[in-house]
């Protein structure tokens, strides 16, 4: 507004409220001239303003997504929300979940701009909630598929030690403790009972490694602890009985090593301990053996003399010869560095000397037998020549009084008859009776003594 000076009224146009005002100067405005006073017209352009904007709100709520019309936007959010639920129903895995899930929050968010003033405001809240409500039911099937997701990463690439199998156990047991918690109107439910079936028998599977992966520890530690007996065992071993308690004892420690279960971690430490105990087993069971035949040919050398003994004294000298040669024989094989090594020498010394004084006895025996049969073939005759008796360290012979009496008749007979043929013959007899006589000493070795009738010595021969 610009202030202008006072002018004359003009003539003939009176005054309504005292003096006329001058005329305003071009380009501007009188107040006065619309008939409003300062008041009013603030007012005035107030109410305008006022009316101005409450245009422009209404213009803008009815703008408003949602407000006139039908709302697209949450006929689109319902039928997408029932198609995913469906889909996931029907075709329920993993994957659908997942993509129902995501796309559930993110359809909540598509139906923040419908405002409170819309028709559609109540069932945009009701379908909020049903989706707020469907949204936790997913991610109340989500969190156990997250905890099997970490149990099947876990278990990759076996053998793994117990703790790692037990951790397993631990995730797959509150996986199955979630899905078993989400009740039939989840609409995953479908997907939870099918992987309640799959994570049950993954907990199977992974408590029996857990198992195996226990029994192959406690096979590990048995055979170190038979091991160590081993070793204690091997240091003091001296006989077969020892030795065979040490090769027991590493024999159970390789049989341990060969229980653990295969892929287990525990076998990894088995081959380990398996090359370690190896040699130990084999250098027990060579000197077990080694006791074995020492002692089984130490207890059949024994036996071989004891049969010899008894075949002397039942004057089985052949017999006896040829055990006490095998009983040498046996303890001349006994091992050396073995328990009975130190008692080969003695043995085989005392069966030496043995054999030797069994084959001296049969040739005393032989030779007694060759003097009682030709003894017996020499004193044969009609009447007959003689009697004797053999002994291993003489023999001896004794002419009976018929033969003696019988040639001297003969003799006297000859000489009588001045017959020296026949002479010559009792005198041949006789020789040859001396010789053969002779020849028994000289053949037995023993000497021979003759007696004549009365007992008295006529003849001896030294048997060499």
């Amino acid at each position: 507004m610009h202030s202008t000076a006072a002018s004359s009224t003009p003539q003939g146009y009176p005054s309504r409220r005292g003096p006329v005002p001058s005329r305003p100067a071009a380009g501007t405005m009188d107040p006065s001239s619309s008939g409003l006073d300062r008041p009013s017209l603030t007012l005035a352009l107030a109410t305008l303003t006022a009316g101005a904007l409450a245009l422009l709100g209404i213009g803008w709520a009815l703008s408003r997504p949602c407000v006139l019309g039908e709302c697209q936007r949450l006929l689109i959010v319902e039928e997408n929300s029932r198609e995913l639920l469906n889909e996931l129903t029907e075709s329920p895995s993993t994957e659908t979940l997942v993509t129902a899930h995501e796309k559930l929050e993110a359809a909540s968010g598509q139906l923040e701009g419908i405002p409170p003033w819309s028709r559609y405001h109540r069932r945009r809240s009701q379908l909020l909630e049903s989706l707020e409500r469907r949204s936790q039911q997913l991610q109340a099937a989500r969190s156990p598929l997250g905890l099997g997701y970490q149990a099947a990463l876990l278990s990759q690439n076996p053998p793994h030690s117990i703790e790692e199998w037990q951790r397993m156990e631990s995730l797959w047991l509150e996986a199955i403790a979630e899905l078993e918690a989400i009740d039939p109107e989840n609409p995953a439910y479908t997907l939870a009972r099918t992987k309640l079936r799959e994570y049950r028998q993954n907990l199977a599977t992974v408590q029996q490694r857990a198992i195996l992966e226990r029994r192959g520890a406690e096979q590990i530690e048995a055979a170190q602890l038979a091991a160590e007996v081993a070793r204690t065992q091997e240091t003091q071993a001296r006989d077969v009985d020892t030795w065979e308690r040490a090769y027991s004892s590493w024999r159970n420690a390789i049989g341990a090593l060969m229980r653990v279960p295969a892929q287990t971690t525990a076998q990894r430490d088995a081959r380990q301990l398996f090359q370690s105990y190896g040699p130990h087993l084999s250098t027990a069971e060579q000197r077990h053996r080694q006791e074995q035949v020492a002692q089984r040919l130490h207890q059949q050398a024994l036996q071989l003399a004891d049969e010899a003994r008894v075949a002397q004294d039942a004057q089985q000298w052949e017999a006896a010869i040829t055990k006490w040669q095998q009983a040498l024989s046996y303890a001349q094989q006994i091992p050396q560095n073995t328990a009975y090594s130190d008692q080969t020498q003695p043995l085989m010394q005392a069966y030496t000397n043995a054999l030797v004084q069994t084959i001296a006895r049969q040739e005393i025996s032989d030779a007694m037998n060759r003097a009682q049969r030709d003894l017996q073939r020499l004193c044969q005759g009609s009447p007959q020549i003689c009697e004797y008796q053999v002994s291993r360290d003489r023999l001896q012979v004794k002419l009976l009084p018929d033969y003696v009496s019988r040639i001297q008749e003969l003799h006297r007979q000859a000489n009588q008859q001045n017959n020296e043929a026949a002479k010559q013959q009792i005198n041949q007899h006789v020789r040859r009776f001396i010789d053969g006589l002779e020849l028994v000493s000289l053949n037995t070795g023993i000497g021979l003594t003759v007696l004549d009738p009365e007992g008295e010595d006529i003849a001896r021969f030294s048997g060499t």
